[in-house]
């Protein structure tokens, strides 16, 4: 596992464009070396958003 230390404002910067990204990128193009698809950001997301509750907690 990696860890990467982000404070709240990054990480909202960061959901924000994945939420962008699901709705108007076509994700399939993103990279060939990662599949990358809207489950996985929509998870990712839900991971960060879960992240900035418990800092908030």
């Amino acid at each position: 596992m990696v860890s990467i230390d982000l404070n709240e404002e990054e990480i909202k910067i960061l959901t924000a464009i994945m939420q962008f990204s699901i709705a108007a990128c076509p994700l399939g193009s993103v990279s060939q070396e990662v599949e990358v698809d809207a489950e996985k950001l929509e998870k990712l997301i839900a991971k960060m958003e879960k992240g900035l509750q418990s800092l908030q907690a």
